[in-house]
């Protein structure tokens, strides 16, 4: 079983990034992102563009236990919401809802989607600041940089990322009480509920503050 999981301070006060799988995410963009120097959060296959990630997040036992040989030798923090994802080298968070925000860092908030699970993460982590990438939402626009998943695993069925979009509405409102900016990079997506921009010239500007440690305790 995956091991239970609080999720440490490790970018208080910071600028994160983090990087979906929509079809706006490109090598280039992951390249940006490790060149401004931010700490970031890579959502299912996106690792294989960012192994440097500070996190790789993946909501789906399937997904794990499809991608098991590679992605548990991901260097980084393992962590997904998903308690039947067996691997102890993964770290788990626990469900509480799917809309909204949970402040306990032991806990997320669904939203149906790893992208909305990690982007709960990086709050908990003390995020200040959190850019998007990856993150379309779009049916008319594809679904993911890497195509398809393969068979056993499913891809998202038409009209999902409507129910998906109204869910990371919920998201609104409690970060702007806790003071977190949330900038959508993905300047064509649908999900409009944060200010969209360019990925390169938002990464141009994006100033960081001194590295915090990216180990969880006792890991």
């Amino acid at each position: 079983m995956a091991t239970p999981w609080q999720v440490p301070k490790l970018w208080a006060g910071r600028t994160v990034a983090v990087m979906a799988s929509g079809p706006s995410m490109s090598a280039t963009v992951a390249e940006a992102v490790r060149a401004a120097d931010l700490p970031a959060v890579a959502v299912n296959d996106t690792h294989r563009l960012a192994p440097w990630a500070a996190v790789l997040y993946a909501a789906d036992s399937s997904w794990w236990a499809h991608h098991a040989a590679t992605a548990l030798h991901f260097p980084g923090i393992k962590a997904t919401a998903n308690d039947s994802v067996p691997y102890r080298a993964v770290h788990l968070l626990r469900p509480t809802g799917i809309d909204g925000f949970d402040p306990d860092p032991g806990c997320l908030r669904t939203g149906g989607n790893g992208g909305y699970q990690a982007l709960h993460l990086a709050v908990h982590a003390g995020a200040a600041r959190i850019l998007l990438f990856g993150f379309d939402l779009d049916d008319s626009a594809g679904r993911h940089w890497h195509g398809s998943h393969p068979e056993p695993l499913t891809n998202t069925a038409p009209g999902v990322f409507a129910i998906w979009r109204a869910r990371f509405a919920t998201l609104v409102e409690p970060l702007r009480a806790r003071g977190v900016e949330v900038v959508n990079c993905a300047p064509q997506s649908a999900l409009h509920c944060w200010p969209l921009a360019d990925p390169f010239e938002t990464l141009a500007g994006a100033r960081t503050c001194p590295t915090s440690s990216t180990s969880p305790p006792g890991a």
